[in-house]
């Protein structure tokens, strides 16, 4: 059974560091639309909601809001998730190549 450094980064982990390297991307307008898309559709639900009088509408509104809500939320704790097991492989190659280096700083010097 071949085995696998625990250090190497999952397709998960290189989806995230591809994301955020790239500024188009993380800065995507889309994103910011299709956010903008929930709060219109929200509003748009309120409106109708007063205008025909019809609390359906109302709540059609609130559980838009508060899907998109617990969406971000769950999103945001795997990915903060996933950039805790980033930032820890790195911290451990960074420290390997340290003591690597002060290894051959004392062999040479």
């Amino acid at each position: 059974m071949p085995t696998t450094d625990p250090n190497e980064f999952t397709d998960r982990e290189k989806f995230v560091l591809s994301y955020y390297r790239d500024a188009r991307l993380s800065k995507s307008r889309r994103l910011l639309f299709y956010n903008l898309v929930f709060i219109v559709s929200s509003i748009a639900c309120v409106v109708l909601s007063m205008a025909r009088e019809d609390e359906a509408l109302a709540f059609v509104a609130y559980c838009l809001l508060l899907g998109r809500i617990c969406y971000l939320m769950t999103e945001g704790g795997h990915t903060t998730e996933i950039i805790q097991s980033i930032l820890a492989k790195y911290e451990a190659k960074l420290n390997a190549l340290t003591e690597a280096q002060r290894q051959e700083d004392s062999e040479n010097g």
